[in-house]
């Protein structure tokens, strides 16, 4: 099969008693956390009862929930698809949480999908604002960013307010959360934890393989990334890995719709990461580790000085209109400091040079590896 698409198609109609749940179903609800559910899904703060997600699709709901999303067409060929199915039993949701703020830099979202036997956790990943995005690059100086404590309390809630068995996951910064959320949860739930899955979810600034935390639902966290990750690679991740083969280039491998899923109705899996990925890895961690917090920190607020106009700018502001945010973000460089270019510009060149180095010895691996 080619898409998650397909695989509503074929196992749609099948239930998860005849064909159990797995991380492709997990891929699947973590995707639908990127809607625009405000407006449908109850608050957790709210005393309504969750809602059937699938009761209230009609062609302008499935256009309210996709419109200005990253893949707006694919999302309404899904929303479609799982509108036809009977495998998610109207996708009955709610407990819904969405927070953006700009003083914590701070974008969190998590939803709990409700079915008769079990429920699900999902937790959003980065969305396409820039200050999402700038939050997703402080792990790289900060052990504990705003949205991973967040999403230990909503998983805490949860356990409190619903009775069932817990599945937990989610895509991109959303599986780090997973991740997150469940070592740190009280000790009491931690038995009902089913499975964690994280989807091409970035790892911790630390090691926590050793965390006793860790071992203890060390058999219960899988994660998921692509043959040529960008993303699911950088930082230490010490959950057991699989990759998936990916159609697309580069980070484009991060789209879920892009993974590949067998006609078994599993990930299609390669043996290990190509040599482009393991080079990034390298680098990334490699620049990290012997680049300082304060460095590293420095580095970052300058870079999302450049790119980002205001609190609202979003990835669409580049795609949209790629030569207009180009000269915007070349005349907010112009009015930095002359020491903060200089800054910049070194930590730019010192980046190149450890990236030409290790991607001369991965190749050379894989060269004497053929």
């Amino acid at each position: 099969m080619r898409s998650i698409i397909d695989y509503v198609k074929k196992f749609g109609n099948q239930s998860f008693e005849e064909f159990a749940f797995n991380e492709v179903d997990s891929l699947i609800l973590s995707q639908i956390t990127y809607l625009n559910l405000d407006d449908y899904v109850p608050s957790i703060d709210d005393t309504n009862q969750p809602i059937s997600l699938l009761g209230v699709l009609d062609d302008d709901t499935i256009y309210k929930l996709s419109v200005g999303t990253l893949d707006e067409r694919r999302n309404k060929i899904l929303l479609h698809m799982l509108k036809k199915s009977t495998r998610y039993e109207g996708l009955n949701c709610g407990y819904f949480s969405n927070l953006f703020h700009v003083d914590k830099i701070q974008q969190f979202c998590a939803i709990t999908f409700l079915f008769s036997k079990f429920s699900y956790v999902a937790y959003r990943g980065t969305d396409l604002t820039l200050l999402g995005w700038k939050e997703n690059f402080n792990m790289a100086f900060l052990d504990v960013i705003p949205s991973q404590t967040e999403a230990s309390k909503y998983l805490n809630r949860i356990c409190k307010y619903i009775s069932t068995d817990l599945y937990i996951g989610g895509h991109s910064k959303g599986g780090n959360l997973a991740v997150y959320a469940a070592l740190y949860s009280e000790e009491k739930n931690k038995g009902r934890f089913l499975h964690i899955f994280n989807h091409d979810g970035p790892g911790f600034l630390q090691d926590i393989s050793q965390m006793k935390e860790y071992k203890q639902l060390e058999s219960k966290i899988s994660k998921t990334t692509c043959k040529e990750a960008m993303v699911g690679i950088m930082l230490h991740h010490s959950e057991k890995m699989t990759f998936v083969d990916s159609r697309g280039l580069s980070i484009f491998q991060h789209d879920p719709f892009n993974w590949k899923i067998t006609k078994d109705g599993r990930f299609k899996l390669v043996k290990h990461a190509n040599f482009i990925s393991k080079a990034f890895e390298k680098t990334v961690n490699d620049f990290i580790e012997t680049t300082s917090i304060e460095k590293r920190k420095r580095f970052l607020e300058i870079l999302f000085k450049v790119v980002m106009e205001d609190e609202n700018s979003t990835i669409f502001d580049f795609t949209k209109h790629p030569f207009e945010s180009y000269q915007a973000a070349r005349n907010r460089y112009k009015l930095l400091t002359q020491r903060e270019q200089l800054f910049f510009k070194s930590m730019f060149k010192r980046y190149r040079k450890i990236w030409r180095h290790n991607f001369k010895i991965v190749f050379m691996q894989r060269k004497n590896q053929a």
